[in-house]
């Protein structure tokens, strides 16, 4: 069997790409969050303010691996390590092949 690391790569750009703009549609909720939250004044902020903060925890912060854009990094970041013609995948290919070739003793 073998790897054709090019396609890898290429899917790797696709997915990337979809989760840039995963990243953007966070990023953007987060923006409106912040708008709701200067538009709201006096009961109306009394009542938004609970489901505005529980809203702010489940979209998270990225820099903290927290909630939805933490585990949208998380992703980003294990794709990077493991895809790709210098990534996990490769290394874990080329070391599994080196074991075939001492079963034969060559």
């Amino acid at each position: 069997m073998q790897f054709n690391y090019g396609a890898v790569d290429s899917t790797s750009l696709t997915v990337q790409g979809v989760l840039h703009g995963m990243d953007a549609n966070a990023t953007h909720l987060s923006s409106l969050i912040k708008e709701l939250d200067h538009v709201f004044t006096g009961f109306a902020a009394d009542v938004a303010k609970p489901l505005m903060d529980r809203f702010r925890a489940a979209l998270g912060d990225a820099s903290q691996h927290t909630g939805y854009q933490g585990q949208l990094q998380d992703v980003k970041n294990a794709i990077t390590k493991t895809s790709g013609s210098e990534g996990f995948m490769k290394e874990t290919d080329h070391q599994q092949g080196a074991r075939f070739l001492t079963i034969g003793g060559v």
